[in-house]
């Protein structure tokens, strides 16, 4: 699962990373530290396009929204045969910029430390999404998922999946699949990719969206 992630990267930031194209789009890009589903989001799109869309895919032959709470995670094992997911997986692949993510490590008597997994040495994250076009009755929505992989060793001891992590070699396997065979990247990431610690409860309440989120505490 990934149910929640922070989004630190400034437009600049997000440009010279993702050598984006569409450079006259310029939204509003605050520091994120909980991000939660159901909220807009960047990402970048086909082309090196970045764009701005709601966490948790629509599938195009939806009759509400509803399904987007089901839908904010796509299982690598089946995102190609799904239907929520296929026909996105087949044509409208997108990366999913990160700073780091959180999960919920289970404790004696039913408690959960939650805990923030980022790049080492501060270097984003990459996730791998799809995303896809909705038209509802207020309008034409666009929404994304993030797809998950069975965990690496290094989460083991915190949660057995975790999002598909890219590298930045393989932005465009990952956004033509037209032209690429990109199965193969939707597996875990190399263990030394990441580094993690523990931080408070704070970040279990969406409406907290600041430092505390990700500063450490003691487990």
């Amino acid at each position: 699962m990934c149910g929640r992630y922070t989004q630190l990267m400034s437009w600049r930031e997000l440009v010279e990373l993702y050598r984006i194209t569409n450079q006259d789009f310029r939204p509003n890009l605050a520091q994120r530290y909980n991000v939660a589903p159901s909220q807009d989001v960047p990402i970048v799109k086909a082309g090196r396009k970045l764009a701005v869309v709601r966490w948790g895919l629509i599938p195009f032959w939806a009759k509400d929204e509803k399904i987007s709470y089901r839908t904010i995670n796509a299982r690598a094992e089946t995102v190609a045969e799904k239907p929520a997911f296929r026909a996105a997986f087949k044509a409208r692949r997108c990366l999913v910029p990160a700073s780091g993510f959180y999960e919920w490590q289970k404790q004696e008597k039913g408690q959960k430390q939650p805990w923030y997994i980022t790049g080492k040495e501060g270097q984003p994250l990459t996730f791998a999404g799809l995303w896809e076009r909705w038209n509802g009755p207020e309008g034409e929505i666009e929404s994304c998922t993030i797809i998950v992989s069975e965990g690496n060793a290094f989460m083991a001891k915190l949660h057995h999946r975790m999002p598909v992590i890219l590298d930045p070699a393989d932005f465009d396997r990952w956004l033509v699949p037209e032209e690429y065979d990109s199965r193969e990247l939707l597996k875990p990431c190399l263990d030394e990719v990441l580094e993690a610690w523990p931080v408070s409860t704070h970040v279990n309440k969406p409406a907290n969206d600041d430092l505390t989120c990700i500063q450490p505490v003691n487990a």
